[in-house]
């Protein structure tokens, strides 16, 4: 286990605690059946580094026409992870499971 693994796995249950309370609250102000896009918060891989968000977008087949952004979150002057934007779709859930795999 890395010095930062446990830190990462906090700001991934952080992030979709985070992500899942701010959806109901939103999702009431407008009409049922709105898609917002997924918001994933993709900590720095101690793997991949700073290509992290490149393995994440080819691990989950992410296409082009369903990104929106990629912001990346630093912690004072490093880049800690990156918040990937995009419009969901069934089949990214494989590649989301194959990350998990992959990065813990």
């Amino acid at each position: 286990m890395g010095v930062f693994d446990g830190l990462n796995q906090y700001a991934r249950d952080l992030a979709a605690q985070q992500r899942s309370q701010g959806y109901e609250s939103l999702a009431q102000q407008f009409p049922p059946g709105t898609q917002f896009p997924r918001v994933d918060y993709v900590a720095v891989s101690e793997r991949f580094r700073a290509a992290t968000p490149v393995a994440y977008i080819a691990t989950l087949g992410l296409l082009p026409e369903d990104t929106y952004a990629i912001v990346p979150r630093h912690a004072h002057d490093i880049v800690t992870g990156y918040e990937v934007i995009y419009r969901d779709r069934p089949e990214y859930e494989r590649g989301r499971t194959a990350w998990q795999s992959q990065v813990g």
